[in-house]
């Protein structure tokens, strides 16, 4: 990424955190991986790729879907990588996530953007994939293959604060979902705090696209958990949002 592009990211990435507002922890959760032949370790950040079909109505609307594998896991405020805490994931087992969002656009956009994107709607869903064989649909994000020994760990639909701003070298997205809940397979992989953070932030870049149509786009996504605090929700983790914005990691 050219310098210019790169100093307007990290300009962006604390931009993006001021409006978010209070402070930037990151909570510590961890998972049981015993079963995949790993151990209890402790993370505090979830990392991935993704790739979304996003459709602009014409009218100022828009309605996205996305299919995110998220083989990476992080700890020690988001600094030891997978390895250096001692998980399996992409090894033994993978997780992957779907979303969903529908909402609205608007030119120019928020926080000095080209064009920025507010969901009004949307849902988040994480899943762990034991055989390591679930693939999706490109043209259809949502239409996956090979789920029979997938096991849903948990899911919100109830979309909070959320923006996605679009600029001339890409885009970063960073929306809330509240009341996250685990299922009974969750409450197995997810073993601590109990009970479980209530909200999960996910963030991550996209490339640039032409705000009409069907277009498709790719990018990394970042998810941390959070719980609801008395006046705002916590702020966690922004990762490293724009740096990499025309890149995408692959599973």
């Amino acid at each position: 990424m050219k310098l210019k592009a790169l100093v307007k990211s990290l300009a962006l990435t604390a931009g993006i955190a001021a409006s978010f507002s209070s402070q930037a922890d990151f909570l510590d959760f961890q998972v049981d991986e015993t079963p995949y032949g790993g151990e209890v370790v402790t993370a505090d950040k979830l990392n991935g790729g993704y790739f979304e079909l996003i459709s602009f109505d014409g009218a100022g609307n828009f309605t996205a879907t996305a299919f995110a594998s998220m083989n990476q896991l992080f700890g020690n405020e988001g600094t030891a990588n997978g390895s250096q805490i001692g998980s399996v994931v992409g090894a033994n087992y993978n997780l992957y996530a779907t979303f969903t969002a529908n909402g609205t656009v608007m030119t120019p956009g928020a926080e000095g953007a080209n064009s920025s994107l507010q969901g009004n709607s949307g849902s988040f869903s994480l899943f762990l994939d034991q055989n390591q064989d679930t693939t999706a649909d490109v043209t259809n994000p949502l239409n996956l293959s090979n789920t029979t020994d997938d096991m849903l760990l948990g899911s919100s639909s109830d979309l909070g604060r959320n923006i996605g701003l679009l600029y001339g070298f890409g885009g970063v997205f960073d929306f809330t979902f509240r009341d996250f809940e685990l299922t009974a397979d969750g409450d197995t992989y997810f073993v601590s705090p109990t009970p479980f953070y209530m909200s999960v932030r996910v963030d991550g870049d996209f490339d640039t696209v032409p705000l009409e149509g069907e277009q498709r786009v790719t990018g990394d996504v970042s998810a941390v958990f959070a719980v609801p605090e008395p006046s705002t929700i916590a702020v966690l983790s922004l990762g490293l949002l724009g740096l990499g914005a025309t890149s995408r990691r692959k599973s």
